[in-house]
């Protein structure tokens, strides 16, 4: 990816950690990853605190 602003697809995103980190990382764990960020900001926005 030349252009940092563009959005990799999940599979993408998988193929990328799983090079930079020398480990497997599938799509359900960036999956996890987006659902829990989503979570953790909807959180943020509503004034919640954990």
């Amino acid at each position: 990816m030349e252009n940092t602003s563009e959005l990799m697809t999940i599979k993408q995103a998988s193929d990328w950690a799983s090079e930079y980190l020398k480990k497997n990382v599938t799509t359900s764990n960036i999956s996890y990853l987006i659902q829990i960020s989503r979570k953790v900001n909807y959180g943020n926005i509503s004034g919640c605190t954990y």
